[in-house]
């Protein structure tokens, strides 16, 4: 039986990562905006504008603040950390699952690289050989069944969202954007449901279930675990200070009264709850918990506070090549790869209608 956190909406009021009002909830998990029109604002922008704003992004810039020299560098990272993420949520299971691993490699590059969801899908966009159309073929060869099809619907749109947010990311400027929309609504839900997309959480909460053995499982068990892992990552990001170099800032002041902020971190709280007493699988329940553990100890987090990269440990070194292959990228991702240190981002002269 899987127990109740022990920080939950009543010991919450203890912890100054909470504010002084403590628990908020119960908060509304109803939507009062629709997320569609504000995507298409920005691509309507971006080709109003002709790609003539200075502060527009290229594509495949590096977004890790972490000032990598090389594409070899950003995508060897991204997957050490996926295989560190694997063992927070799996234990010693973290590598029994490739296909799932993969997965996760994909939707957390997403995150690292300004790259076109058209490149992704295509297949043009390659980590360590292999192209989402090919793990696609490989969960289809080896049963995913309806688990693929939702894993794989989820990172096409995690990556029309991740872009959007690049594109419309503009450093000191007045324009109200994806982002400020989204903290004015109403509904604190609507922002929560927007950074799981971003994340991708639910679609690695797939991969949680599978490689755990859990059996079949529910929609909200899935989704509200997903949540969960991104808000207790935000919280945790937050008090660590992790999240004062972050271009987007989940928890942080920003335009938000305290009220909004407690109700932002108290829909975890709901959330996690819900999932202990409906009865989710244990595996789902930790996958909503470890946001406060590997924040902590894995390298991604520790070089963003400290703004470079650490060196790949030998026992690490091995897994990436036993888990993901020798070479991280191929010669055309290197070619196109814009590093942080190398030059700022460039005018953009494409609309988004030609992306790929």
């Amino acid at each position: 039986m899987t127990t109740r956190s022990r920080y939950n909406k009543h010991t919450a009021h203890l912890y100054t990562v909470m504010g002084a009002g403590g628990y908020a909830g119960p908060v509304s998990q109803s939507h009062r905006i629709n997320v569609w029109p504000l995507l298409d604002r920005v691509l309507e922008r971006w080709d109003t504008s002709g790609g003539r704003l200075s502060a527009a992004p290229e594509h495949y810039s590096d977004w890790t603040k972490k000032r990598d020299a090389s594409a070899a560098d950003t995508v060897s990272r991204a997957c050490r950390d996926t295989i560190q993420w694997m063992a927070c949520w799996c234990g010693d299971r973290y590598g029994a699952d490739p296909l799932g691993l993969h997965y996760v490699a994909f939707a957390t590059i997403l995150d690292d690289i300004c790259i076109p969801p058209l490149d992704l899908v295509s297949g043009r966009f390659r980590m360590y050989g292999r192209s989402v159309p090919d793990l696609a073929r490989a969960m289809d060869a080896a049963g995913w069944g309806h688990d693929a099809v939702h894993a794989l619907l989820s990172l096409i749109r995690q990556s029309i969202a991740q872009y959007a947010e690049k594109m419309d990311f503009r450093p000191g400027d007045a324009h109200v954007g994806l982002h400020d929309e989204l903290k004015n609504s109403p509904s604190m839900w609507d922002g929560v449901i927007f950074r799981g997309n971003t994340g991708n959480a639910y679609g690695t909460a797939i991969t949680v279930a599978r490689n755990s053995g859990t059996g079949p499982v529910s929609f909200p068990w899935l989704m509200d675990s997903a949540l969960c892992d991104c808000l207790s990552m935000d919280l945790c990001k937050s008090m660590l200070g992790i999240y004062s170099v972050d271009n987007h800032q989940p928890t942080s002041n920003g335009h938000r009264t305290e009220k909004r902020k407690a109700s932002y971190r108290s829909i975890y709280l709901d959330l996690i709850d819900d999932l202990v007493f409906t009865g989710a699988p244990e595996p789902l329940v930790h996958f909503g918990r470890s946001g406060f553990l590997f924040v902590q100890i894995q390298d991604r987090y520790q070089e963003r506070r400290h703004g470079e990269r650490f060196p790949l440990a030998p026992p690490m070194a091995r897994e990436l090549r036993r888990l993901f292959g020798e070479e991280p990228t191929n010669e055309w991702l290197d070619s196109v790869f814009a590093s942080g240190e190398e030059k700022p981002a460039q005018e953009l002269v494409w609309s988004h209608r030609r992306a790929g």
